[in-house]
């Protein structure tokens, strides 16, 4: 009987760094793997590796603090040894043919034990620029896997374009009159999808809210407030004499997002790497506002791998931002051929598949463990 390969997954923190490894597990068991994860203490994937019957470790870890307290400084360096120290016992015990990361702050204790245990490197990088662990763990990777293309790539030899997975909900296309029927929308209207994220963002919100006041009557709306701000917004419609305005949809949070992409015409969001995954598998033009604290400003890069293009509109918060997002819609409603233009765009982003992408994965790794 054959010996299965093992994996060591390093992920979490966030959805965004969480799903693709999630994802890279699921393919890599099809292919009769064994999959151990290495997550956060009380992580947010734990859920979901439990439903998945994925085994875990935890990690004691934090993020390498921003300020320049040393009593955080020294708390993080304490948490990384105990962390790395963990991680190590755990490759010895488990033996993995491959160590994979995925970009957290948990991984590149992960990724440094396995380095030191002999075990082969991959990582996952699903940003434009590289994140500091992933910048760290990639002198000494075997492989490196982008998401989208990242310029000025400091480990282009070993890199490879593999997209970022995304979830197996847009495997299946929905049409847009069945989605505006089934959100209670008018067919013909031009439609706008607005969310920051499960979180929501508070700038993006109000910003759409003043939008939408001036472009009232010309346009309908999808608004996924982020369930802290539901009830902030409705309050900021009300005031403004929006809360009962025709085409105005507003929920706290949806699960199914499918069904909202093809509901619009245009998405405004942030730009995170999961969110610029499935706009380039829909091919949905988007007006893209990048969190401003993100960290090395890399929501910013992930915009301008779709602007760049044509394929979106990069807008920064601003002290006229409100103003500013107002007309980028009204030229895309006045101007449709703008937004076709946008669509067809995609074509030449050169951003490899979301539905593929743990596949790709999957390949890349086996290669490099044959």
């Amino acid at each position: 009987m054959a010996v299965k390969k093992r994996a060591v997954i390093a992920s979490g923190g966030t959805g965004g760094h969480f799903y693709p490894g999630f994802a890279l597990a699921q393919e890599l068991r099809a292919r009769g793997w064994q999959t151990l994860f290495l997550v956060k203490k009380d992580d947010i994937a734990r859920p979901a590796l439990d439903e998945a019957d994925f085994p875990y470790a935890e990690l004691d870890m934090v993020s390498l603090p921003r300020s320049l307290n040393p009593f955080r400084h020294a708390a993080f360096l304490w948490k990384f040894a105990a962390s790395a120290l963990l991680a190590r016992r755990v490759m010895k015990d488990f033996r993995p043919d491959a160590v994979i990361g995925t970009g957290s702050y948990v991984a590149f204790p992960a990724l440094a034990a396995a380095r030191l245990c002999g075990a082969p490197v991959y990582l996952h990088e699903s940003n434009a620029k590289f994140g500091l662990g992933n910048r760290l763990a990639g002198f000494f990777c075997a492989r490196a896997a982008l998401g989208l293309p990242v310029p000025g790539n400091p480990f282009a030899s070993k890199s490879a374009l593999t997209g970022t997975p995304i979830r197996e909900a847009f495997r299946e296309e929905v049409r847009r009159d069945e989605a505006r029927r089934a959100l209670g929308l008018e067919r013909e209207p031009f439609t706008v999808l607005v969310f920051g994220g499960s979180q929501g963002a508070r700038r993006l919100n109000s910003a759409f809210i003043s939008a939408f006041k001036s472009l009232k009557g010309d346009i309908q709306a999808v608004h996924v407030t982020g369930r802290k701000n539901y009830e902030s917004v409705l309050d900021a419609y009300a005031a403004a004499g929006l809360e009962d305005a025709p085409g105005l949809k507003v929920f706290d949070y949806r699960e199914d997002m499918p069904l909202l992409y093809a509901a619009a015409d245009v998405v405004i969001s942030r730009s995170g790497a999961s969110t610029v995954a499935e706009l380039a598998h829909l091919k949905k033009p988007a007006v893209l506002v990048p969190l401003p604290s993100s960290a090395g400003n890399h929501q910013k890069y992930n915009a301008l791998a779709l602007s760049a293009k044509g394929a979106a509109v990069c807008l920064e918060e601003s002290e006229d931002f409100d103003a500013a997002l107002a007309a980028a819609l009204r030229v895309m409603m006045d101007e449709p051929e703008k937004t076709e233009a946008m669509q067809a765009a995609f074509a030449g982003a050169g951003i490899p598949d979301g539905m593929k992408a743990a596949g790709a994965l999957a390949d890349l790794i086996e290669a490099g463990t044959k």
